[in-house]
């Protein structure tokens, strides 16, 4: 028993000491992104720039079911800030969906606005049904005369965003990396609502090592699906889009394509926002699952270091409780290593995701750190141990090769 305690510390150091070490280098490398942000953003106007104004940019707005606020989201578009000649169609899958009333009641409200503004709805191709309704705007007469393509989720609040910031990647070579193919925003979710619910999935995605402005420092070759842009001869280079219905993290599939393809994948300096609803607690861990479900069909290796750097906190602390009995100075020196990395970690998402800096609202980010380890550990648990999820009403399942099949209720 002493030497199982014994080791129980030396663990929890070197587990705390390892999280420290992520820590301040995810944090470092985040804060030199931050920097190239600020370079890119002061550096002089170039040819790229006047071609802004001609390069013809079609944005993608596929729905499905009745987002909160989901009018003001898609209305939220006119109010875009770019000089390209830009166009936007948004779509559902089906005639019956709770989402096409609201796009009816969008649609000509943009045009007097000004907004070049449609809507049809394609047959759904295959089990992902968004990448079913980009593939089928990319093949629309709209998408063919498209130079650039944008993926805006339905959730997203357009209003006053740097839509060029997103574009500027594609316009030249990145040094080193080849050609960029596509770009990716980071993005955080605005809470609307005082629940559980809303309250942890805000913590996720604004307080911890998942949150996307602090994650792109980390994996900046990776594309996050919520806003993205992709140049037209990118996607022609990685095949038929509709293959990607077969996936559920088509933007993964998408990703690993284009640089197979020999194309790049750059992090936008401009940070977007999602509007976020009022999801019961349940309803939450259910989503990060799903995102989790894409991991193990697509990257199943990754899937085994969420326990190891997601949500480790608490693990250390109980390594370190059973470690005390034998070295409680070690046991000790890793609390503390653990407590420094998480509260490094919590306080640096929530001020790349906006909101706020420093140690101002202690009792905010421990709220943060609590909640976002608690949805993460039951996400983890709940993507291992079942292969199947309900997306909006969709009964679906990812089998053993990664690809995703429907299932009938």
């Amino acid at each position: 028993m002493p030497g199982l305690t014994t080791a129980a510390a030396y663990g929890a150091l070197g587990w705390a000491g390892f999280l420290a070490w992520l820590a301040v280098g995810a944090v470092w490398r985040r804060w030199q992104l931050q920097r190239r942000f600020a370079s890119a953003r002061a550096a002089p106007a170039t040819e790229h720039d006047a071609h802004l104004t001609e390069l013809r940019v079609l944005i993608m707005r596929p729905c499905a079911g009745v987002d909160h606020d989901l009018l003001a989201n898609l209305l939220s578009v006119a109010e875009v800030d770019s000089r390209t000649q830009w166009r936007v169609v948004m779509t559902v899958d089906d005639p019956a969906d709770l989402a096409r009333p609201v796009i009816l009641e969008a649609i000509p409200k943009l045009r007097a606005m000004g907004v070049d503004a449609h809507t049809f709805i394609p047959p759904q191709t295959g089990p992902n049904r968004k990448a079913s309704m980009l593939a089928a705007i990319m093949a629309s007469e709209q998408g063919r005369e498209a130079e650039v393509l944008i993926n805006v989720d339905s959730n997203v609040d357009l209003r006053g965003y740097d839509l060029d910031g997103l574009i500027a990647p594609l316009l030249g070579p990145r040094r080193g990396d080849g050609r960029v193919g596509a770009s990716w925003a980071p993005w955080s979710e605005r809470r609307t609502q005082a629940g559980v619910g809303p309250r942890a999935s805000e913590a996720v995605l604004g307080g911890s090592l998942a949150a996307f402005p602090l994650l792109c420092g980390i994996d900046p070759g990776g594309l996050v699906g919520k806003l993205w842009a992709v140049r037209r001869e990118a996607l022609d280079a990685v095949g038929d889009f509709d293959e990607l219905t077969d996936y559920l993290g088509e933007d993964f599939e998408m990703a690993r394509r284009l640089r197979a393809a020999g194309w790049s994948i750059a992090v936008a300096p401009v940070l977007a926002r999602a509007r976020g609803g009022d999801p019961p607690f349940r309803a939450v861990v259910g989503r990060f699952a799903r995102w989790m479900l894409v991991v193990r069909g697509q990257r199943p290796l990754l899937l085994a270091t969420y326990p190891l750097l997601f949500f480790a906190t608490p693990l250390i602390l109980a390594l370190a409780a059973v470690g005390a009995l034998a070295q409680p100075t070690l046991a000790g020196l890793a609390v503390a290593l653990a407590v420094f990395a998480r509260a490094l970690i919590t306080i640096s998402a929530r001020r790349w995701s906006g909101r706020g800096e420093g140690l101002a609202g202690a009792l905010a980010w421990i709220r943060d750190a609590f909640l976002s380890d608690l949805v993460l550990a039951l996400a983890w648990v709940r993507a291992l141990s079942s292969r199947t999820i309900d997306w909006r009403g969709h009964l679906l399942r990812v089998d053993r090769e990664g690809r995703l099949h429907a299932l009938k209720k």
